[in-house]
């Protein structure tokens, strides 16, 4: 029994002291920081550099390169990267010919 006694002790003495080095302020210090006045990195400066124009400088690259509302692109990224693109290309013309938008609902 008093070595069960002496062993929780001993494991209670280390903890706090690990604990001391990370948290040196104490446990209320640190239940204050935390809850009313916030970390130290909340309470931090910063600045970023910003501008708001840069989207409609780059819209007009953007259709040229991936097409209006990115249909190129989400065609491009339907093909994969395997290096069999042309193929699965092939398939999916064939599949959708024919189609009105690749539906059969408005077809007669």
């Amino acid at each position: 029994m008093n070595k069960l006694i002496l062993l929780s002790l001993s494991m209670l003495l280390l903890y706090r002291q690990s604990e001391a080095q990370q948290n040196p302020t104490g446990p209320i210090a640190s239940f204050l920081r935390t809850n009313f006045v916030g970390h130290p990195v909340v309470h931090e400066k910063t600045s970023w550099i910003f501008d708001p124009d840069v989207s409609l400088k780059r819209r007009r690259l953007f259709i040229e390169l991936h097409g209006d509302k990115g249909e190129k692109l989400i065609e491009r990224l339907g093909l994969g990267i395997d290096g069999r693109d042309l193929e699965r290309l092939q398939k999916q013309r064939q599949r959708d010919e024919g189609h009105l938008g690749g539906l059969n609902f408005y077809l007669p």
